[in-house]
């Protein structure tokens, strides 16, 4: 790719970027009718820039690190479904956190709402490492909300991964799939833990 050609691509994928954290970051607690396709077009223009920038990079997946290429062997069709399957939860997910409304319950900390809310008003606090709950729609909207800020926030990680490949700018302690893979790890329990203080603030206020 010619230095010109490459400078612009470079400039119109980190301007796409961009945008799309844009869309994922501007107000994200703020509930409107937007809000769903807000959140659901910043997640599909990250993970269209990472396929375009891993497309231009390295046509043949030679130095694609997604298990499906570099354990099992797949190509860019297995890639493509992937994804493809991937939007299509992190959308129902979005979907789903959107819609719930935070049950009200008098708590006396945040522990203490969690504890109602999923295991009921005579809770054991042990319960918390080892029963199931099975209040299944705060569950879901927990988990969907969770899922969608990890997966969101690591996708970004190998897209920025290919623009510093492209700048050939070395950072020897950046591993596109390791960081994003604990990234999207970190986040997503830090999400649980906003999702619960969400509906813990709600009872405070109520």
């Amino acid at each position: 790719m010619a230095a010109g050609v490459q400078r612009n691509f470079i400039y119109f994928v980190a301007g796409m970027l961009l945008l799309a954290l844009c869309l994922v970051f501007s107000r994200p607690g703020h509930k409107s009718r937007y809000r769903f396709i807000r959140l659901s077009v910043g997640n599909l223009l990250i993970h269209l820039m990472d396929g375009l920038v891993t497309y231009v990079n390295t046509p043949d997946l030679k130095r694609e690190w997604n298990p499906l290429v570099r354990i099992w062997g797949f190509g860019w069709e297995a890639l493509f479904i992937a994804n493809f399957i991937g939007f299509i939860l992190v959308v129902l997910a979005t979907w789903y956190f959107g819609r719930y409304e935070h049950v009200s319950i008098p708590s006396k900390n945040i522990f203490d709402y969690y504890m109602k809310l999923f295991y009921g008003e005579n809770y054991k606090p042990m319960w918390f490492w080892f029963k199931f709950s099975k209040n299944w729609r705060p569950q879901a909207a927990m988990i969907g909300y969770a899922c969608y800020w990890g997966l969101t926030v690591g996708a970004v990680i190998p897209v920025v991964g290919w623009i510093w490949y492209m700048l050939d700018i070395d950072i020897p302690w950046w591993h596109s799939a390791y960081l994003s893979l604990g990234v999207s790890v970190a986040v997503g329990f830090l999400q649980m833990y906003v999702w619960v203080q969400e509906g813990y603030r709600k009872g405070e206020h109520a």
